[in-house]
């Protein structure tokens, strides 16, 4: 697929590069496991913030020119103001972009449908776990027979964190990989961008 451009910059220096980075490290998972980029998938990216990764997912996990379905869901409205603006009309015709204000912790704000991959970009296990733990529960509710939760980390403790979670509610991990070149972040020691990446299915499939 070609490179989408969006109809807005990037808010932040760096995060440009950073999304370019996120893009590579996902297909190198992808070609460890075997993974091939899918005909007309669906994908759902929760709490997808201002979703600067969306071009990198369509262009990671679609194949080029068969379109699909991409939906972003965060529960602040400013921030889903500006993916709006930002990715909204960029896949057409082939593909649908689409973003909604939903919370997703909350099983009544999802949609009811099942979605080929979820992504979940620098998941916050440690700061509200219960709550992430019913993000995680509503993820795999929502993935698709044969699909892939797949998730970034800040921390390397938060990742561990995350993994075991998802270890409880009986999902079978796939791959859990260090990216051995995120950017380091200045305000926490050993955090960085997209430090950790993990890709999960559900123990079935």
């Amino acid at each position: 697929m070609p490179s989408l451009s969006p109809a807005l910059p990037f808010s932040f220096a760096g995060n440009a590069e950073d999304a370019q980075r996120l893009k590579r490290l996902i297909q190198q998972a992808m070609q460890l496991l075997a993974i091939a980029p899918l005909h007309q998938p669906s994908l759902l990216n929760l709490a997808c913030g201002r979703a600067d990764e969306t071009g990198v997912l369509l262009e990671s996990f679609a194949w080029p020119e068969s379109g699909g379905w991409y939906l972003g869901l965060d529960l602040r409205p400013r921030e889903i103001a500006e993916a709006t603006k930002r990715w909204g009309r960029s896949w057409e015709p082939q593909g649908r972009i689409e973003f909604r204000v939903a919370d997703a912790s909350l099983a009544h704000q999802l949609p009811e449908e099942k979605f080929d991959i979820i992504f979940l970009r620098h998941q916050n296990f440690w700061d509200a776990p219960l709550i992430w733990d019913q993000i995680f529960r509503h993820a795999l509710e929502r993935l698709a027979p044969k699909g892939f939760l797949a998730f970034t980390s800040y921390f390397d403790r938060e990742h561990e964190l995350a993994l075991a979670a998802l270890e409880s509610l009986g999902a079978q991990r796939c791959l859990s990989m260090r990216h051995a070149n995120s950017r380091p972040l200045a305000d926490a020691p050993g955090k960085s961008v997209d430090r950790w990446l993990a890709l999960w299915q559900h123990p079935q499939t």
